[in-house]
This record gives C-alpha cells, sequence and structure tokens, in this order.
C-alpha cells in the first residue's frame, strides 16, 4: 500500500523539512506539493527537493483573486491520484498524528481494507503560541505543546485521507465521494453536523486512531510576520488574518507533548537532507545564463558553482516547462564562461513566440534568474 501527503505551500521555508522529515518518519511514501510561489526561499527548495525525488513539485501560482487551493488539490488528485492507494491533503502547519503509539500505516491498511470506505475525516487538535512571543530556537513540534481542549468548536473542522478511484473531486476540506463513505480515525463510520454525507465538520470531535495537530498560529512574532499577509489559500489574497483571528487561536489550554518523542529523530533527518541539498543540488549557489528566443526555438546556457547536472526552468507566458541542460557549447567555454562543455539547453516551444509573449528563466533551484535576449 502507497501512501501520499498532497498540499500546498507558500513562504513556509522555516517549516518545510521538519514537516516532510515528520511525516517520513510516520510512514508517508509520496510527497505532492503545489508550489504556489513564495518570495522567501520556499519555491527555490521545493524545486531542489523536487530534484532530489523527495516529492513531486507542481508550478501552481495563483489567477487572479481565485483561491489556488481547490485547484491544486484537484489537480494532484486528477495528475498524481493514480501513484496512490491512500491520499491525504493536509496544510504546512498541520501534522499526521496516530494516537496512543498506534502504528499510522497499520490503522491505513485497515482502512484500505474496508471496501465501502472512500474516506476518512480527520479532526484537528488546534494548538496556540504557548506564550512565545518571539520565534525560537527548536521544532515546531517541540516548541508548541499547549493546545485547546478537544472539544473546542473550532477541532470539528477535519482533514481527509481518501482513496483517489473512489473520489469525484477534492474540496478544502471534504471530497465528494463516487462511492463508498466517510469514516473516522478509528474506522467507525463519520457522522457531520448536519448529517450530510460529507461535510467540512463533524458533529463531535474525535481523537481515537488518527488525528490532525494543527499548530495554527505559532508565536505571536511568527504570526504577525508571516501568516497576517499571507492571505487565504481557500480565498481572497487580500484577506488578512490579524489580531482576531490570533487571539481567537491562540488556544492553551491543555499539554499534549505527543510528538516530542519524534523531535531527535526529525533533526537527525533534517540535518541528512540538508546535506544531500548541500551537495546534490544547486541550492544556494551562485550561477549565471542566458536565453536566446527566437520564434521557434529556445536556446541557451546556464552554469552553477554546483558541479552535477541543472536544469533550467522556463516561463512562457506564465507556463513552466524543465528543461535539462546538456547540450555542448564550445563558444561559452571559448569565451571563458563555462568550465564545462554541456553547458547548453534548447527548446522547441508549442507555438511561434513573438515580441508579445512574456519569457522568464531560472536555474531550477536556484535563485539564479537568466538573461533573455529575443530576436
Amino acid at each position: 500500500m502507497k501512501f501520499g501527503i498532497a498540499a500546498i505551500f507558500k513562504n513556509e521555508y522555516d517549516y518545510i523539512l521538519e514537516w516532510i522529515v515528520y511525516h517520513q518518519l510516520i510512514g508517508v511514501d509520496a510527497f505532492y506539493i503545489a508550489d504556489n510561489i513564495s518570495d522567501d526561499g520556499s519555491s527555490q527548495l521545493l524545486e531542489a527537493l523536487d530534484s532530489l525525488g523527495v516529492i513531486n513539485r507542481v508550478h501552481f501560482p495563483r489567477t487572479g483573486d481565485c483561491g489556488p487551493q481547490m485547484p491544486a488539490y484537484n489537480y494532484i488528485l486528477n495528475h498524481f491520484g493514480a501513484e496512490v492507494d491512500l491520499l491525504c491533503y493536509i496544510d504546512a502547519d498541520e501534522f499526521l498524528v496516530s494516537e496512543n503509539n498506534c502504528d499510522l500505516k497499520s490503522i491505513l491498511s485497515d482502512f484500505h481494507k474496508l471496501e465501502d470506505a472512500g474516506a476518512l475525516a480527520l479532526n484537528w487538535r488546534n494548538f496556540g503560541s504557548s506564550g512565545y512571543k518571539f520565534k525560537e530556537e527548536g521544532l515546531v513540534i517541540e516548541r508548541f505543546t499547549c493546545a485547546s481542549i478537544q472539544d473546542h468548536d473550532f477541532n470539528r473542522h477535519i482533514k481527509t485521507i481518501l482513496k483517489p478511484n473512489m473520489v469525484d473531486r477534492m474540496h478544502v476540506h471534504e471530497c465528494i465521494l463516487k462511492s463508498g463513505r466517510y469514516y473516522t480515525g478509528d474506522l467507525r463510520p463519520a457522522v457531520f453536523e448536519s448529517g450530510e454525507p460529507f461535510e467540512p465538520r463533524t458533529n463531535k470531535v474525535s481523537y481515537s486512531g488518527i488525528r490532525i495537530n494543527h499548530y495554527v498560529v505559532k508565536s505571536r512574532h511568527e504570526h504577525i510576520m508571516k501568516k497576517e499577509h499571507k492571505g487565504s489559500g481557500a480565498g481572497s489574497a487580500g484577506r488578512k488574518k490579524g489580531e482576531a483571528y490570533f487571539k481567537a487561536h491562540d488556544l492553551n489550554d491543555v499539554v499534549d507533548e505527543a510528538l516530542l518523542s519524534y523531535a531527535s529523530d526529525v533533526k537527525k533527518g533534517i540535518a541528512e537532507l540538508r546535506g544531500r541539498i548541500t551537495t546534490e543540488t544547486p541550492f544556494l549557489c551562485y550561477g549565471k545564463a542566458f536565453v536566446d528566443v527566437k520564434p521557434e526555438l529556445i536556446t541557451g546556457w546556464a552554469v552553477t558553482e554546483y558541479d552535477g547536472p541543472i536544469t533550467i526552468r522556463l516561463l512562457i507566458n506564465g507556463v513552466e516547462y524543465l528543461v535539462e541542460v546538456n547540450r555542448s557549447r564550445p563558444d561559452v567555454v571559448r569565451k571563458g564562461l563555462s568550465k564545462k562543455l554541456q553547458c547548453g539547453f534548447s527548446y522547441k516551444p508549442a507555438k511561434i513566440i513573438t515580441s508579445e509573449d512574456k519569457v522568464e528563466a531560472y536555474i531550477y533551484g536556484t535563485n539564479v534568474e537568466a538573461k533573455v535576449n529575443f530576436h
């Protein structure tokens, strides 16, 4: 049984590696992450992780002021759903938790065997700031151990693990099933607040089996500086989650240290993953690149401090194409611009390019932007 996670990320740089490593440790086999185009380094980090094969990254910018979350979720369902047996939809501030040291894969295997089970409804446990004003050292799962009481109304919200072949489409919290029904995390039939077959909220909160730790605000500093002005993935880019949002969600009523036992292994995993990113990708490397755009052919060259294979991220009117840098360019070597002969690339666009088209290019996994020359 193959188990995957789907998500959409924007400006989550500080948290990405912890989130991935933790979920690897509990048995997640594949990650499908929609890159909502960040300005804090998240996009480049996701590109590097994609280059390593750790995740599957999908270029997914916001279009207009429509929320990108639901379209991204359904893109992943339609394009990658057949690759996994089960697919979980959560955010970068949400962590899957199996209760009482139960093995997550064992619970999911039992769910997978239930023929009439199309999806699992997993309730939130919302975590507050634990009294932190500033972002301190340490993992998210270490720093925030104070949470809401189980029966708080916020916790009736769900996130979903689904069987892709039984799903028509995904909403933000719940899916619309073609067949089967929703179960809870302890494999009991789910009951939703209005009695419908699938809704964003259950009639009561259950943490038996599997739940979601939702680190919704983190410290006051992190909320104000990162989350307050980020907009809503489910709605408008202009939505501000300000003082009222922070105070409503800063819930620190009970202590929950269920994930502290993972901290040491998560830190080791992060160190190993950083090592791979540093040695096996051009992430954080300096470099340079040049692109020649002709009506029927785009060519160019790219070099970085990294000595391994590199890729050009080509954007034509906002549509992304990844092009391998693997062609010989002796002219570039002769000019002293590269010591590596195979520093060139070419791409034949599907339609003729004119000066009215917008063409951008970057070295994949880096912040290096190519100079673009139109002929």
